[in-house]
């Protein structure tokens, strides 16, 4: 299972300053919503270093759900596999789905917090500056909110979670299988995989991406030729309200630039975790 942590929170934590773009685009309006027109927007306001933001709850959510997530999937296709006669290419679609979605399950509890954590450090300016440890202890203070919410953001995480994983990993699975029945190399089948299973997974997961950062939002900043000024903060509202305020349209807000940041993530993500499976004789 740790062989997915260091992909994990390391390919997470190198796009982080889109992270913090996409984020802010999310939560704030901003005159240029372009990747490069937000960008320069945060930096002009707050510095290069604001575009590195929560860095530390990325790396360390982010590898210990990389960890439970490439771990768990590999688990229990062997356990599924073991049920079918050991062959783990004769998986099905289905099986494959419900192996991904299970290890995500567990993933995603555990992440929930720091990715709580890693949203108000990007969008609330009661955060700005904090450590990572400061940041953790204002967290875990709030009133009605903090750890409390955990259990409640459970299922806006998931949202966002079980469709990236689940389309990730299966997508990359039938790829790699479908392209190495052409027999093509692996040099050629493995990037070609990846590549389109991080342009599926972050289409997949935008709206559940959206709606978490949308309900985790702090303060909010406009952004303008004429205005900058911070709200007073937002009263915390329903996931449902949320999703149905934002339509169909709003929950794809910032697809943009997430499908860069996230095809970058899961490229580098799947490329060096079977890297480190080859490595380890670990059979597919």
């Amino acid at each position: 299972p740790g062989g997915g942590g260091p992909p994990g929170g390391g390919s997470h934590s190198l796009s982080v300053p889109l992270d913090v773009i996409k984020t802010r685009l999310q939560c704030e309006k901003f005159d240029d919503a372009t990747v490069l027109g937000v960008g320069a927007a945060i930096v002009r306001r707050e510095g290069v270093g604001a575009l590195t933001a929560g860095w530390e709850s990325t790396f360390f959510g982010y590898g210990a759900q990389g960890a439970l997530k490439y771990g768990g999937f590999e688990f229990l296709k062997r356990c599924a596999s073991a049920s079918a006669g050991g062959d783990q290419s004769a998986l099905g679609l289905l099986a494959l789905v419900a192996c991904a979605a299970s290890a995500e399950v567990v993933g995603s509890a555990v992440l929930t917090p720091l990715e709580q954590i890693r949203i108000k450090t990007v969008s609330d300016s009661r955060y700005a500056g904090d450590s990572f440890a400061a940041a953790a202890r204002r967290f875990a203070s709030e009133p009605n909110g903090g750890l409390s919410s955990v259990a409640s953001n459970l299922p806006v995480v998931y949202a966002k979670m079980l469709p990236y994983t689940a389309v990730q990993l299966v997508s990359y699975d039938v790829f790699n299988r479908t392209l190495a029945s052409m027999s093509l190399d692996s040099a050629t089948t493995r990037p070609a995989a990846a590549l389109a299973a991080g342009v599926l997974a972050s289409l997949a997961s935008q709206p559940g991406d959206t709606l978490l950062s949308a309900t985790n939002a702090g303060r909010c900043v406009i952004v303008g030729d004429d205005e900058d000024t911070t709200a007073s903060p937002r009263p915390r509202r329903s996931p449902l309200d949320v999703a149905i305020e934002l339509g169909p349209v709003g929950l794809m807000t910032g697809w943009r630039a997430r499908i860069a940041h996230v095809t970058l993530i899961v490229f580098a993500q799947l490329l060096v975790y079977d890297a480190v499976k080859d490595v380890l004789a670990s059979p597919r």
